[in-house]
């Protein structure tokens, strides 16, 4: 989203050494394992941003390209220390409009904590199928909507809609668009584009890690779901 050009700098810093690390480490590694060997698959990173799991990926052998709306994002993603190593294709595109140059090109989709920021949601979904081939599998980190309704983040679990989510610290703090979707909702999207869930983990509680706390309700769920042939 172009609404994280202004916190670009900051987000990227604090994904790469800062509090974010450990959080989107344990998210890419838990993405990574779920898809199991990628050495040789092709691989779309959707709303890649800084290229943190992009990365990951491509250290695991991918042929990885990354898309993302944000410019900012998208020019430290391709300035990265280790892109000459890895020659990851990062493209500035709003997935909501489509990816038509990539048809049926990828064996693996991620979208790593992206979902919720995208107020488009089919459209981003329909675009990802669009991408993938026959029987390609969509990998994706969420928040549990159960968990954002048990620790009172949504007023109402059924009612979906838009909401802000704040990043930062005491002195700086950032808000940017959060778009929040009961269980039974992304399920509908999902089907409608074409997805079935394949498997369901839960991220469990990290006493080292603020972002994983220790809730009654797990906050993060990872998703693999697979393209079913239309």
């Amino acid at each position: 989203m172009t609404a994280y050009d202004p916190i670009a700098d900051w987000y990227a810093d604090q994904a790469r050494g800062g509090s974010l690390k450990q959080f989107l480490d344990h998210l890419a590694h838990g993405l990574l394992e779920m898809a199991g060997d990628v050495s040789g698959k092709r691989v779309l990173d959707a709303g890649c941003g800084e290229g943190h799991v992009a990365r990951l990926f491509a250290r695991h052998g991918a042929d990885v390209v990354g898309v993302d709306v944000s410019p900012r994002l998208l020019h430290l993603a391709r300035t990265h220390e280790d892109q000459d190593r890895y020659a990851i294709e990062f493209i500035e595109v709003d997935l909501a409009e489509g990816l038509p140059s990539h048809r049926q090109s990828f064996d693996v989709a991620t979208a790593n904590m992206v979902l919720e920021d995208c107020e488009n949601l089919m459209g981003v979904l329909a675009a990802i199928a669009d991408a993938l081939e026959p029987d390609g599998r969509l990998l994706l980190s969420l928040n549990n909507p159960y968990a954002l309704a048990a620790r009172g983040k949504v007023d109402d679990y059924f009612s979906s809609g838009a909401l802000t989510q704040t990043f930062g610290t005491e002195q700086a703090r950032y808000e940017v668009p959060f778009y929040y979707r009961s269980f039974e909702d992304l399920m509908t999207a999902f089907r409608q584009q074409g997805f079935l869930l394949s498997s369901l983990a839960e991220v469990r509680p990290n006493s080292d890690d603020p972002h994983l706390p220790d809730d009654p309700v797990p906050k993060i769920m990872l998703l693999e779901l697979v393209r079913c042939a239309r």
